[in-house]
């Protein structure tokens, strides 16, 4: 290949995305180990399916973002559809370098496609191109990402190590000591399980002194943040009036507050624990008592504190389910409550990142429930009444939005990108009927899907069986109760007069 080409080409391109192509005599064996050692965050390594067609290209790229190839082929996704996901999921991972693995194979439309997934992503492009005697194959790439922007360039195998240096390797070690944990993380203490007003009695008889210490100051904390965030709830003293309405209101902000911020993200079981007796604590003397009936758990109860939506299941998500289903399962784990009220979410209550989703508060938290609506699209013509209870959606309805874990947010942040790409707007719906869209609900759907991702990563969760089993979780009867807290064992119930009187 003459040096003379790459100054032909970019003549008249101003400064864009890359395209590199990256000349491999005799399909040389050590691009292999290259390739295997460039590989990395940011750095797509691709590796076409022989003889394959545009469509194969798209699932190969699938495959090298993460995605499991048999539920690629068991999901039969159609290839435009591929190629947005792959285009969308480039996006929020933030591939700089996509790398093509011998390229000379790939069909012209195929780079053409190719051309136009690198352009969204600003990645630079490498084609691993063996040199031939037929120069036929060289004018087509060429073609396809000039039309797109890019400049061309040309080196050989040691520019390329110079070039796309492999990256640094991290080592981390998971007892690390954080400022914020007092023991090394994931390695807490067993603490005892007594209920809240002897749990620190209890704790200094079992536990030695500087362990001790380190719990005390644990629980400590969290009283004095409880206390915080109950006053700024207006729940300045036990002299608060309650009611069930307005127990029930304060219950799902107190589901967010331990959920998102607090026992939920803990990072080990002693943790968890010392933060909910701090919280009983703290709302025992402004007149509630947080009740936790662990004996209802089963084995391993402080277990169920943690959040089930933990970085190993979000890597089955990533790679057992499409960027839909992977989204809404993320979600449902984390509230752990099924899909109802996901299809009012809408892209503009979406965080760009993931990180947070917010559903509009229908009317003031302690109106009358009769009064408290959320309205659904009028085109939905599977809800008979038009409009849902607000104790239907009570799980995702707060003035505060969901916060999801960091290792969650790509889930979602990928999905969001893959509607914007379909030209949603701010006000149209995250989620969408696949078949209908704007004229169906889409939880029916979004149900089975969850069932069928959660059976695809070996994931039982009880508030999500089928609706014969005897433990299913939402029907029109038992959907209030089901949720984050119901789940724990946990249950908020308002003390009496006389008790609130004495305190």
């Amino acid at each position: 290949m003459p040096d003379p080409a790459p100054a032909v080409f970019n003549r008249d391109l101003p400064t864009g995305p890359r395209i590199v192509m990256v000349a491999n005599p005799g399909d040389d064996y050590r691009m292999v180990n290259r390739l295997a050692a460039v590989e990395g965050p940011g750095r797509l390594i691709v590796r076409p399916t022989p003889g394959g067609r545009v469509s194969d290209l798209a699932l190969d790229i699938l495959t090298a973002t993460g995605r499991s190839p048999s539920t690629l082929l068991a999901d039969h996704i159609p290839t435009s559809d591929a190629w947005a996901q792959a285009a969308a999921q480039v996006t929020v991972d933030q591939t700089r370098h996509i790398v093509i693995d011998r390229a000379h194979r790939l069909p012209g439309d195929a780079l053409e496609l190719l051309a136009e997934l690198g352009r969204r992503a600003r990645a630079t492009v490498w084609l691993i191109w063996p040199t031939t005697e037929d120069d036929k194959y060289v004018p087509a790439p060429l073609r396809a990402f000039r039309a797109a922007g890019y400049r061309f360039h040309a080196i050989d195998f040691r520019a390329f190590m110079r070039e796309l240096p492999p990256p640094p390797r991290v080592l981390t070690n998971g007892l690390r000591a954080d400022a914020k944990t007092p023991w090394a993380e994931g390695t807490g203490p067993a603490l005892p399980m007594q209920d809240f007003p002897v749990f620190l009695a209890h704790c200094r008889d079992k536990l030695p002194g500087n362990t001790f210490t380190a719990v005390r100051a644990v629980y400590d904390r969290e009283v004095h943040l409880a206390d915080q965030w109950l006053t700024r709830r207006g729940l300045a003293s036990h002299h608060t009036p309650s009611g069930p309405r307005h127990t029930r209101a304060f219950a799902a902000r107190l589901t967010f507050y331990l959920r998102d911020h607090r026992i939920g993200p803990a990072p080990d079981q002693a943790h968890a624990l010392a933060r909910l007796r701090g919280v009983q604590t703290a709302l025992f003397f402004r007149g509630y008592l947080l009740r936790r009936q662990y004996e209802t758990l089963g084995a391993g109860p402080t277990t169920r504190l943690l959040s089930q939506l933990t970085f190993r299941v979000c890597d089955k998500l990533r790679a057992a389910a499409t960027i839909e289903d992977a989204a809404a399962t993320a979600v449902s784990i984390h509230l752990s409550h099924g899909p109802t009220g996901l299809g009012l979410i809408t892209c503009g209550n979406t965080a760009p990142d993931g990180s947070t989703i917010r559903l509009p508060v229908a009317g003031s938290p302690y109106a009358t429930e009769e009064t408290r609506f959320l309205t659904v699209p009028w085109k939905w013509r599977s809800h008979r009444p038009l409009e849902l209870s607000a104790l239907d959606v009570l799980h995702l309805e707060s003035d505060e939005p969901i916060l999801l874990p960091e290792h969650a947010a790509p889930l979602v942040a990928t999905h969001l990108a893959y509607r914007r790409q379909q030209g949603a707007t701010d006000s149209d719906p995250l989620f969408v009927h696949p078949d209908s869209p704007g004229l169906k609900s889409p939880e029916p759907g979004l149900r089975e899907a969850v069932v069928r991702t959660c059976y695809r990563i070996h994931l039982n969760p009880a508030w999500l069986h089928r609706s014969h089993c005897r433990h299913g979780d939402e029907n029109q009867r038992d959907a209030q109760q089901a949720g984050w807290m119901h789940h724990r064992g946990l249950d908020l119930t308002p003390l009496s007069d006389d008790v609130r009187s004495r305190l």
